[in-house]
């Protein structure tokens, strides 16, 4: 098993270099969280999918056990009210930052994701239709952390910004 999960997504070397891209994006954002006090947490997904089922739909990301052991202690002890989503195209995949936010501890966790917009199709019309987007920070044994969002738009691509 690779050591560093974030170091493997799927597809060819464009999608390799936005993918480090966006793991080197993280590390510089938290970093200027920190300065300014804030607790953060740097999540390191070792896949990343949209999925569209009965029991989830929304955007899955798997994290490490140790980090999703992190991120379940910080959840219960803050209310993540607000979201900044940085968004990139890199070839046919969609990298996204996601950081949650709890102003009021002033603690952020940060979600880096990606998908193939080409072959979702279906699964962002039912997230468009739902009118929310769900993030699962999920380990393999299949418990999750979930982080709902009302405004779908910062998680689409580009082109499907003006149709929500």
């Amino acid at each position: 098993m690779n050591e560093n999960p974030a170091d493997t997504v799927p597809g060819d070397g464009q999608a390799q270099s936005g993918w480090q891209s966006v793991i080197e994006d993280m590390a510089a954002t938290a970093d200027e969280f920190r300065s300014r006090g804030w607790t953060t947490l740097e999540l390191h997904p070792g896949d990343s999918v949209l999925v569209d089922s009965d029991r989830r739909t929304g955007l899955d990301v798997v994290v490490p056990g140790p980090e999703y052991e992190e991120l379940e202690s910080v959840t219960e002890d803050c209310a993540f009210a607000d979201v900044d989503v940085f968004r990139a195209e890199h070839g046919s995949m969609l990298f996204l930052l996601i950081v949650e936010k709890d102003p009021t501890n002033e603690t952020a966790v940060f979600v880096p994701a990606y998908y193939d917009p080409g072959s979702s199709q279906t699964k962002l019309e039912r997230v468009r239709e739902s009118g929310d987007l769900r993030l699962f920070c999920r380990r393999l044994n299949g418990d999750y952390v979930e982080f709902v969002h009302g405004d779908v738009a910062p998680f689409l691509p580009e082109a499907l910004q003006g149709e929500t």
